[in-house]
């Protein structure tokens, strides 16, 4: 029985030593539980941060760190088509482009011929589709033979291989500026170990593999189409308005001209910040993302504590929130879609009407291609038909043109998302640091 009661009997002979000793243990103990329930507090506070970073913020827009001002006062900008916006697109094609003798630039300037060959096709076919009508109004069978069956057959190979070679272009330049975003980007994640800094001690960027991927994609293929999207209307706007003044008048390009830019200003307008929602949107999709990344990377300690079901309410939330953001933009789009056409083209197309019957109808505003009093009325429904094409393909560009404006705004967003990545990859190998969220976070796991 001696061994048993020695330690308690013990006591009384050196008691401070034995009791210091008890209570360093106890510290060390207690200290490491506090120290663990700390990581887990900060794990599940960093998950719920990243994914109520949009939400939480009433105007951020721009990204993962748009809402770095909030801990200072500082408001979230708004993204759109602006001054910010054409300076982060200054030091995004720079690396799109890097010079004029790129692949790049030959790129861009085989699609520019590419553009005005269409334009020009578009010409022809509108005056082939005249006299093809011309010929069955008069019935006459070895013209329509000519125009409809020897000449377009012969013209469909070169308008094939156009019309597939803008295409090709269009993705092989976008190909094209993806490669040089992500391996430009690729150059600077993976510099020493910005790729850890990044993650670990600036927290601007919390799903840096949505923006290395998706964001960098979407970005050059907006880009790509935007450029045929703005340099294909105003050729087509120049060449069209130019054959439609000669044929029915100097005014009526104008008029129709007008009135579709008068329609984009009540669009432009009217119209949701659409590059707003699409930041949004891809800010949302990114935290959804990492959200599943982080159950991956700690897949042991949510299986040891039992964690799973917690987990699944987290990302489920994150998965509402883009919901719900979705349902709200096409809600948008629907009403927006609407204005769209009334405006752009069922008005629009009633302008045309009147455009192109006034010659007919009044003397005074006959030319020589159309209203003639003495042309026979094949004649006229040749030149109508002609003419017609004419202002269809003028209303298309200046619709086109309007429309792109739109697109711009959504482009915007993709841009204000790498622009972002690329200027916290700088700011990291500057050696300056951002720790944002912070005082929200540890308010957030305090409660």
């Amino acid at each position: 029985m001696a061994p048993v009661f020695s330690l308690p009997l013990g006591l009384h002979k050196k008691p401070r030593s034995t009791l210091a000793g008890i209570s360093f243990l106890l510290a060390y103990v207690i200290l490491r539980r506090q120290q663990t329930r700390t990581k887990r507090r900060a794990r599940r506070a960093a998950a719920a941060a990243a994914a109520a970073t949009a939400a939480g913020r009433d105007g951020s827009t721009a990204g993962t760190g748009a809402g770095a001002g909030d801990k200072g006062g500082v408001k979230a900008r708004r993204v759109g088509v602006d001054k910010h916006f054409l300076d982060q697109l200054k030091k995004l094609l720079p690396i799109c482009i890097p010079g004029f003798a790129s692949k790049e630039a030959g790129l861009l300037a085989a699609l520019a011929t590419i553009l005005i060959a269409r334009t020009w096709l578009d010409v022809w076919f509108s005056g082939l589709n005249g006299a093809v009508v011309k010929a069955i109004v008069s019935r006459d069978r070895k013209k329509f033979i000519a125009k409809a069956i020897i000449e377009f057959g012969l013209m469909m190979w070169p308008m094939s291989v156009v019309n597939n070679s803008l295409k090709f272009t269009i993705s092989a330049l976008a190909l094209s500026f993806r490669e040089r975003l992500t391996k430009f980007a690729h150059n600077q994640y993976l510099d020493g170990i910005t790729f850890y800094k990044i993650s670990n001690i600036d927290n601007r960027i919390q799903n840096a593999d949505q923006l290395l991927t998706q964001d960098i994609d979407k970005f050059a293929d907006n880009l790509s189409h935007l450029y045929s999207d703005i340099a294909k209307p105003l050729v087509d706007i120049v060449l069209f308005a130019y054959k439609l003044g000669e044929a029915i008048g100097g005014e009526a390009p104008f008029y129709m001209i007008g009135y579709f830019f008068l329609s984009g200003v009540i669009l432009r307008a009217l119209s949701p910040p659409f590059g707003k929602y699409t930041a949004i949107e891809q800010k949302l999709e990114g935290d959804f993302r990492f959200a599943h990344s982080r159950i991956i990377a700690h897949s042991e300690e949510i299986a040891f504590y039992n964690g799973a079901e917690r987990e699944k309410v987290g990302v489920n939330t994150s998965f509402d929130k883009i919901a719900r953001h979705v349902r709200k933009v096409y809600s948008m789009r629907f009403a927006n879609g609407i204005l769209d056409s009334v405006l752009v083209k069922y008005c629009a197309t009633m302008t045309a009407y009147y455009l192109l019957a006034r010659p007919v109808f009044d003397p005074a505003y006959a030319t020589e291609h159309m209203g003639r009093v003495s042309a026979d009325p094949t004649k006229i429904v040749e030149d109508y038909s002609r003419n017609s094409g004419y202002l269809v393909n003028l209303s298309q560009a200046v619709g086109r043109l309007i429309l792109a404006g739109r697109d711009l705004t959504r482009f915007a967003g993709y841009t204000s998302r790498v622009s972002e990545l690329f200027e916290v990859l700088d700011d990291i190998k500057k050696g300056r640091y951002e720790r944002t969220m912070v005082a929200k976070a540890d308010g957030a796991s305090s409660q």
